[in-house]
């Protein structure tokens, strides 16, 4: 791999990885908006990853964007940028169709031949069920968030398969670490917000820096037209990150035993968490700590 496209690449999990491909040499060209309510978060990411030579900057809409042509001679597509969790609500499930489902069928639509496609997907697709949960667990999603990240996936399987463009699925739990959103509820924990939001999955929790290490062996390794899951290999990992900020009895635990499972990605990626809740936490509360002291001066 050594041209690769992150959209959504100036977001949470965009940004890290981002910083990631440049770190391996890799020439990244990111796609991102920006919006007034982010703007100086924004501004920061892109001054810190910015000056290398191997990064660029398309600043624009996907639907603004001459595909073909940011796609020429690129390896690896990673198709980040979506509407969130916290945007997807009932009442907005049209927007996020568009955002979620339209943008990712004119991305393909545009894919050079060979080009590997990497997508961001979600949990969430396989709704509430107890037991173990692999890839091969029947999805049954019943949040917008999750139906529009299957409806996307099977697109992707879909036109993936007429055209013979390599693709990668990668379905994330909750990812926690620097740079969090600001709805989600660790960070809102060490922001010491009064009621945090409950994050709409707690089955698992992963550090942004091992969920990107799983993309960057996805676009490295000669593997595709597969579905991953990642798992942080700790039992009710997120209720234990609470526990780490001292916010044990914040929220009941669910009493259906679900157990997220992340043996494929360990078989054929070499995919294995490694950073623990306690080093990962501290990482991110480091970061808050910074980020708000630099807004301050």
């Amino acid at each position: 791999m050594k041209k690769a496209v992150v959209t959504g690449g100036l977001g949470f999990i965009g940004f890290h990885l981002v910083q990631k491909l440049l770190r391996e040499g890799v020439e990244v060209t990111v796609i991102d908006q920006i919006i007034e309510e982010k703007k100086e978060e924004q501004e920061e990411k892109w001054m810190r990853i910015g000056r290398n030579d191997l990064v660029s900057f398309v600043k624009e809409n996907i639907d603004h964007i001459d595909l073909k042509q940011t796609f020429k001679d690129v390896d690896v597509v990673y198709h980040l940028a979506a509407s969130t969790s916290n945007d997807s609500r009932w009442q907005k499930l049209q927007k996020v169709i568009e955002n979620n489902v339209n943008t990712t069928k004119k991305i393909l639509e545009n894919l050079p031949d060979r080009t590997k496609f990497i997508f961001a997907s979600t949990i969430e697709v396989y709704g509430e069920r107890p037991g173990k949960i692999t890839e091969k667990t029947p999805a049954n999603p019943t949040t917008p968030y999750g139906i529009t990240k299957l409806a996307s996936e099977r697109l992707i399987q879909q036109d993936c398969s007429k055209r013979n463009l390599p693709y990668i699925i990668i379905r994330l739990p909750t990812v926690y670490g620097p740079w969090q959103r600001s709805d989600m509820t660790y960070q809102q924990v060490i922001m010491g917000v009064e009621k945090p939001n409950v994050d709409r999955s707690t089955l698992d929790v992963l550090f942004v820096e091992d969920c990107v290490e799983s993309f960057y062996l996805a676009g490295k390794k000669k593997v595709e037209n597969e579905i991953f899951q990642l798992a942080s290999g700790i039992e009710d990992a997120w209720f234990k990150g609470l526990e780490v900020l001292g916010q044990k009895e914040l929220f009941p635990k669910n009493p259906i035993k679900t157990v997220l499972l992340g043996n494929k990605a360990l078989d054929i990626l070499g995919f294995n968490a490694k950073v623990s809740l306690e080093k990962g936490l501290a990482k991110q509360r480091e970061h808050v700590t910074q980020w708000h002291h630099q807004r301050r001066i």
